[in-house]
């Protein structure tokens, strides 16, 4: 079995770094991917929000170097969680945890496309 994802987008935030109850420094950030085909409805190109955990050195860094805006390429893995809604139903919401993460300075298009 392998659980990998690479996703490429901007950050919806600025990066803040929280402390868990047992001690453990995290950041939770949310990734905009836009899809690479238009909705056959709208004739535009449908965005999805990512979210995104981060913990220890790696979220230091991140709060130092990105930003609302930027965009990114991450590596990580597919986390679910069980999550109780108010009607009592039981959903696993997904969420990536990054293992790796860099900044993406430009984005060149080729004519041809």
């Amino acid at each position: 079995m392998y659980n990998y994802v690479m996703l490429i987008g901007r950050v919806c935030q600025d990066v803040e770094v929280l402390k868990g109850s047992n001690g453990v420094e995290y950041t939770k950030l949310t990734i905009a991917c836009q899809r690479p085909f238009k909705n056959n409805e709208t004739n535009q190109y449908d965005t999805d929000f990512v979210p995104v955990t981060m913990f220890d050195a790696l979220c230091n860094i991140a709060e130092q170097r990105i930003h609302k805006g930027d965009m990114v390429a991450l590596k990580g893995r597919v986390q679910s969680n069980p999550v109780e809604l108010s009607s009592k139903a039981k959903i696993n919401a997904l969420s990536i945890i990054c293992e790796r993460i860099a900044v993406i300075s430009q984005c060149i298009k080729s004519e041809k496309e």
